[in-house]
C-alpha cells in the first residue's frame, strides 16, 4: 500500500504547529476533534464523536526566583498540569525521601523541594506522596526533574490542593545549594470542568467483527506532542485514507483518535477506558487493536509489542511483520496506553511505539523537529500491511 508522504506530514504539521498543544478539555482539543472528524468524513467513514467529562486547565505563566542578598535570581520553572494559581514567597526546604516527608518537623507554610525518592512516581492522581504533601500543608511544592527537560506532568492531579511546579536538574541543584533560603513562586493558571472526546471513523465489513486502529491525539500541557502522539494520529488518519480506498473487506475497521490519554486518573488512558465502558458489545466483537503511540521519530528503536495473541494467529502476524525487519518484535505486556483496556477485555493487541528514552515527551521540546518524514511513512506502511492483513480475515480469529 502506497503511503502519501506529503499528506501524512501535513497531518503532523497541522496538529503540532497550526493547532499546537492539545490538552484535553481545551479549545485546541475542540479544534483537533473538528479536524479529525472532518478527515474521517472525507474518507467516507461513518463518524461518531464520543464526549466524556474531564478536567480542563489554562496556563499563562510561571515565575520562580531565588531570593538572596543581591536580589532575586530567576530560575526556570514549569507549572505542573492542573495546578492552581499562586503568588507565594516563603522559605524552602529540600525533601529527598518519603520518610522525611512524613516525619520532618515544621514543614507547614514552607515550599517543599522534592527530589530523589520523594520526587518520583507522582503522576497518578491522589498518589500517596501527593497526599502526604497535602497533609503537611506547605505553601507550594517544587519537583526537581531528573534531567534538563521538564515534563508538565510529573504531577498531574486535578484535585491537588497545593500549587506545584517543576525545575530542571541544574536549577534544582541551585536550590539545594541554598537550602533554607527563600523563593518566590508565581503561577498564573486556572482549572475547570470540561469535556474530552474520542473521534471514531467506521469503515464497514462484510462479516461480523472489526479491527480497531487507534492513537491518542491529546498532548501533555504546553507540549506540541509531535512524538507523543501526533505521529501516531497522523498515521491513523493516513491509514483511513488508504483502507477506505480499498473498498470491500471482510472485517470492518474502526479508526479511533482517543482523547485524554495523558490524563492521570487511569494509567491506561481515560478516553479508551470510557470507550470500552460505553461500547461493551463492540469491544466483544473486536478481533484486534492496533495502537500507534510514538512512531516516526528520527532516532531510537522501533519496537512493536504483541499482546494476547493465540499461537496460530500470532505466527500469522509475525509473517507480516518479518517483511519489515527494521521493527523489533517482542511480547512485552505494556498497559500504559489506549490499547490496554481492550487487551484487558481479551482483545489481542499490537502497539507500535518508539524505544525513545531520549525523546523528550511531555515537554515543550516534543516538536516536529524530532520527526522524520521517512520514518513516519515507513511506520504507516507497516501498520497498513498489518491492518490490511487482519481486515481481510487473516490472523484475526475469523472462522
Amino acid at each position: 500500500m502506497n503511503v502519501d508522504r506529503e499528506r501524512l506530514w501535513n497531518h503532523l504539521r497541522i496538529l503540532c504547529e497550526e493547532i499546537g498543544p492539545r490538552l484535553s478539555g481545551t479549545p485546541a482539543d475542540e479544534r483537533t476533534v473538528e479536524y479529525i472528524a472532518g478527515h474521517f468524513r472525507r474518507c467516507g467513514a461513518q463518524v461518531e464523536v464520543q464526549d466524556f467529562p474531564c478536567p480542563g486547565w489554562d496556563h499563562e505563566a510561571t515565575e520562580l526566583a531565588l531570593l538572596g542578598k543581591r536580589g532575586p535570581e530567576p530560575l526556570p520553572a514549569v507549572a505542573q498540569t492542573f495546578t492552581e494559581a499562586c503568588d507565594v514567597e516563603a522559605q524552602f526546604v529540600g525533601v529527598g525521601t518519603r520518610h522525611e516527608l512524613e516525619y520532618s518537623p515544621d514543614l507547614e507554610g514552607k515550599v517543599l523541594v522534592l527530589y530523589g525518592e520523594a520526587g518520583t512516581g507522582l503522576a497518578p492522581n491522589r498518589n500517596p506522596t501527593v497526599l502526604s504533601v497535602e497533609e503537611r500543608r506547605p505553601s507550594a511544592v517544587i519537583v526537581i526533574s531528573p534531567d534538563e527537560t521538564v515534563s508538565t506532568k510529573l504531577i498531574r492531579d486535578p484535585f491537588l490542593r497545593v500549587p506545584a511546579a517543576a525545575v530542571p536538574q541544574s536549577a534544582g541543584l541551585k536550590l539545594r545549594e541554598n537550602e533554607g533560603g527563600r523563593v518566590r513562586l508565581r503561577i498564573r493558571a486556572r482549572r475547570y470542568d470540561s469535556t474530552g472526546h474520542n473521534v471514531i471513523g467506521r469503515l464497514p465489513g462484510e462479516e461480523k467483527g472489526r479491527i480497531v486502529v487507534g492513537a491518542h491525539y491529546d498532548t501533555a500541557a504546553c507540549s506540541p506532542g509531535a512524538a507523543d502522539d501526533a505521529g501516531g494520529t497522523a498515521a491513523v488518519l493516513e491509514l483511513c485514507d488508504l483502507l477506505a480506498a480499498e473498498g470491500r473487506r471482510r472485517l470492518g475497521i474502526d479508526f479511533i483518535a482517543f482523547g485524554a490519554e495523558e490524563y492521570g486518573r487511569h494509567l491506561r488512558a481515560l478516553g479508551s477506558v470510557e470507550y470500552v465502558r460505553r461500547h461493551p458489545a463492540e469491544t466483544r466483537e473486536t478481533r484486534a487493536v492496533i495502537q500507534a503511540d510514538g512512531v516516526g521519530t528520527s532516532t531510537g528503536a522501533r519496537p512493536v509489542h504483541l499482546m494476547g495473541w493465540p499461537a496460530r494467529q500470532k505466527e500469522d502476524i509475525l509473517r507480516v511483520l518479518r517483511r519489515f525487519p527494521r521493527w523489533t518484535v517482542d511480547e512485552q505486556i505494556v498497559l500504559s496506553s489506549d490499547h490496554a483496556p481492550f487487551y484487558l477485555h481479551g482483545v489481542p493487541a499490537l502497539e507500535f511505539t518508539t524505544g525513545g528514552g531520549s525523546v523528550p515527551i511531555h515537554t515543550a521540546q516534543d516538536t516536529i523537529d524530532l520527526m522524520s518524514p521517512e520514518e513516519m511513512a515507513f511506520s504507516a506502511e507497516v501498520m497498513a500491511a498489518v491492518v490490511h492483513h487482519l481486515s481481510s480475515g487473516h490472523g484475526a480469529g475469523v472462522l
